[in-house]
C-alpha cells in the first residue's frame, strides 16, 4: 500500500472522493457539524492522508474541521464520539461500493484523526 496517494490524480478514486463529498453534505444537512461546532459558519473536508511526524506517521483518515476566525468551544466528549462515529459508519457504508483494487491501495487500518483548526481534539 502507498502511504500517499492522490485521489484527485487517479480516475479510479472518483467514487471515493463522490462518497467522501457525499459524507461532507451530510454533516452539514443533519447538523452534526454545527452541533460540533457551535456555528453554521464553519466547514468540513475529510481525506485520506498521513498524520504525524518522523517514524509516528500513519496512513489515517482526516477530518479537517474549520470555523470562522479560529474559534472553537471544545465540545462535549459525547458529541466528538457522535461526530467521528457518524463518519466511520458513512466511511465503511460507501466503501462496500468500492472495488478491490481501491479499498487495498487505501487500506484497512487508518487511524481517524479529528482537526479543529489544525489541531487534533
Amino acid at each position: 500500500m502507498s502511504q500517499t496517494i492522490n485521489l484527485h490524480d487517479d480516475p479510479k478514486f472518483a467514487r471515493v472522493l463522490a462518497d467522501l463529498d457525499n459524507i461532507e453534505t451530510s454533516l452539514l444537512e443533519n447538523g452534526k457539524l454545527v452541533e460540533l461546532t457551535g456555528t453554521v459558519a464553519s466547514s468540513v473536508t475529510i481525506e485520506f492522508g498521513i498524520w504525524g511526524e518522523g517514524k509516528e506517521e500513519e496512513p489515517s483518515i482526516l477530518i479537517r474541521v474549520t470555523t470562522p476566525d479560529d474559534l472553537y468551544v471544545d465540545a462535549d466528549e459525547e458529541v466528538l464520539e457522535d461526530f467521528e462515529d457518524f463518519v466511520i459508519f458513512e466511511l465503511e457504508e460507501a466503501s462496500i461500493e468500492w472495488s478491490l483494487e481501491v479499498k487495498e491501495a487505501l487500506g484497512d487500518n487508518r487511524q481517524v484523526i479529528l482537526l479543529i483548526n489544525g489541531e487534533e481534539v
